[in-house]
């Protein structure tokens, strides 16, 4: 009898504690989880969509000279500026949030290749006043590149890429987004809520800053133009960011090399 006892209690003693483990277990796991929804509210987290730039709005008033110097077909060369600064922006953006390029990601998401094509059947474009930066430029040094204290302020190397410049007194090309479901359809499909239109890519020269008289050697001035809006349609940033490289320095791939992280980085940091 006593035997008998032993065994009841013993085995009713294992059901509790089992038990005790099965709840104890469930409560840490649902507190964990509760924990990290808290945490990616308090870090505002995001995931992002790049939309890279219609190749026709590709401007450029010095294609001839850097055909020249780089020796590569025309089409070779605009590819590559595409998917550079869309690389170099979705680097930049993945330091801080998760980032699905229509142009990188296309092998693992084919589907962004026909939405890629819809996108730009519904957007619009049209020249804007720059919205006020959601960051003050100064203060964030990821976004311009650190100057050594003994180099010259002069354009003496054959690539310079300089500080980000936005004048505010400039227009920039916007994205007008004319169906403001696209959005919320594209955030369904990929869980992006925060949307990068990179809207033309442009290299003008420019011919009242003369660097070097005698060598007819002038300021070229790289500029991206960008609109940034979230999955409600609602603008967050827009603007263009400006780098710059002398005229009588017309490799394609230094050009990339020097001024397209700066972009990228100014870009990227437009995401409040």
């Amino acid at each position: 009898m006593y035997d008998l006892r032993c065994t009841i209690l013993r085995k009713t003693f294992l059901i509790f504690f089992c038990l005790f483990l099965k709840y104890h277990f469930s409560f840490s796991q649902t507190g964990k989880n509760d924990s990290v929804s808290l945490i990616k509210d308090s870090l505002n987290y995001h995931k992002v969509l790049l939309i890279p730039y219609d190749p026709m709005f590709y401007l450029s008033d010095a294609e001839h000279d850097i055909i020249e110097q780089t020796h590569k077909e025309p089409q070779l060369i605009r590819e590559s500026f595409r998917r550079t600064i869309d690389t170099k922006i979705k680097d930049a953006v993945e330091k801080r949030f998760p980032c699905v390029s229509m142009l990188y990601d296309v092998d693992s998401l084919p589907s962004l290749k026909d939405d890629l094509a819809l996108i730009y059947a519904r957007t619009g474009y049209q020249y804007d006043k720059p919205m006020p930066l959601p960051f003050h430029p100064e203060k964030r040094d990821s976004v311009k590149r650190k100057k050594d204290p003994a180099e010259k302020e002069s354009y003496d190397s054959k690539v310079a890429a300089q500080y980000i410049t936005v004048k505010g007194t400039d227009k920039y090309m916007n994205a007008v987004i004319t169906k403001p479901g696209l959005l919320t359809d594209l955030y369904n499909q990929y869980g992006t809520d925060v949307f990068i239109f990179v809207n033309q890519f442009e290299i003008k020269t420019n011919y009242k800053s003369c660097l070097d008289i005698a060598n007819e050697v002038y300021k070229r001035e790289l500029m991206i133009h960008f609109s940034v809006y979230d999955k409600n349609a609602k603008q967050l940033a827009g603007a263009y960011a400006m780098t710059f490289f002398p005229s009588d320095s017309n490799n394609a791939y230094d050009i990339m090399k020097n001024c397209f992280p700066d972009i990228g980085r100014f870009v990227a940091n437009c995401i409040p």
